[in-house]
């Protein structure tokens, strides 16, 4: 049995790991502990709230490619903000130093993992991937 820690940005798409939670150990990540079907984040993280400008400004750029790349490249953007969410996180640094693979769920959550194989403060000894058949994968071949 593995242990997995999955790192969500939104909790809509905790769903996809049900059927992960059954076979491994699995901890998820998120900006809150919001409930949606059976699953739900176990470890939330506090993003902080947007004020309405730059809420009105994420919504505004949103409507174009240009504005997307701007708002992609800036502290507005979700993957950023769920990044220095966690990187201060003392419980998610001692899940992942524990953890047999670390997944990122969605796109927003990619950006949160790259940084953390990047950092030493989060360990080596995991695997880092993308969606949870990658991560079905490589739990089953460790485990071998």
């Amino acid at each position: 049995m593995s242990r997995i820690v999955a790192v969500v940005s939104h909790p809509g798409t905790v769903d996809a790991l049900t059927d992960l939670a059954e076979e491994h150990d699995l901890a998820i990540v998120g900006p809150r502990p919001a409930r949606t079907g059976v699953m739900h984040v176990t470890h939330p993280v506090d993003l902080g709230t947007r004020s309405p400008l730059s809420a009105a400004i994420v919504r505004a750029a949103w409507k174009s490619a240009a504005g997307r790349n701007l708002i992609r490249t800036s502290p507005l953007d979700q993957s950023r903000r769920l990044w220095r969410a966690t990187r201060s996180d003392r419980a998610v640094r001692e899940l992942i130093t524990g953890a047999d693979v670390v997944v990122a769920v969605d796109r927003d959550a990619v950006f949160t993992v790259w940084k953390m194989t990047r950092s030493r403060r989060f360990g080596q000894g995991w695997a880092a991937v993308f969606g949870a058949s990658a991560a079905r994968y490589i739990a089953a071949s460790r485990s071998v």
